[in-house]
C-alpha cells in the first residue's frame, strides 16, 4: 500500500494490529463463522492452539481453507461485514495532521485490509497506510477467482 516509513523520514511511525484492534470484530473469525466451517469448530481450534495441541499457522490455514467462496466475493462480503472502531477514522486523521505514518502488522490477509481501508477511508487516504500481512495467492493451478481457488501465503514464506 503506503511508501514504507522509516526512522530517517518519520519522527513517530504508528504501529497497530487490524483485527479486533482497528476492527470492531476479527475478519478472519467472521468469515469462518459466517462463509467457512462455523463457530463452534473455530472456537474448539482456537482452544487447541491455547493449549499449545495444534499449531497457530495451522489453524489459520484450516480456517481459511473452509471459506471456498471466490476471493474477490470474499473482499466484498468483509467490506460490507466488518466495521472499524468508530474512534478509528478520528485517531488515524489526527496521526494524517501529525504526519505520523500508521502500520498494520496483521496476521490476516493484506488484500482483505487494504480493501477495508480503501472503503472506511477513501481510495486515497486508505492506500496510505502500510500493511505488513500475509498474502493470497491461487491454489493447485486455479485462479482466486474461482470457487475453492484461493489461498492464504503466509508473509515469512514469501
Amino acid at each position: 500500500m503506503g511508501s514504507k516509513p522509516t526512522p530517517t523520514t518519520h519522527r513517530h511511525i504508528f504501529f497497530t494490529d487490524f483485527d479486533g484492534t482497528i476492527t470492531l470484530h476479527d475478519s478472519n473469525d467472521h468469515l469462518t463463522d459466517t462463509l467457512g466451517f462455523g463457530p463452534e469448530k473455530r472456537r474448539a481450534m482456537n482452544l487447541e492452539v491455547l493449549h499449545g495441541r495444534m499449531p497457530f499457522r495451522e489453524n489459520m490455514q484450516a480456517m481459511m481453507d473452509s471459506v471456498t467462496l471466490p476471493f474477490p466475493d470474499v473482499i466484498r462480503y468483509l467490506v460490507d461485514h466488518v466495521e472499524l472502531d468508530p474512534h478509528f477514522k478520528e485517531f488515524y486523521a489526527w496521526c494524517r495532521r501529525q504526519d505520523i505514518p500508521v502500520v498494520i502488522l496483521s496476521g490476516g490477509m493484506a488484500p482483505v485490509i487494504e480493501a477495508i481501508m480503501r472503503h472506511e477511508l477513501g481510495e486515497d487516504v486508505g492506500r496510505e497506510i502500510v500493511v505488513v500481512s500475509n498474502g493470497v495467492e491461487g491454489r493447485d493451478g486455479k485462479e482466486v477467482t474461482e470457487e475453492g481457488g484461493w489461498k492464504i501465503v503466509f508473509r515469512d514464506d514469501r
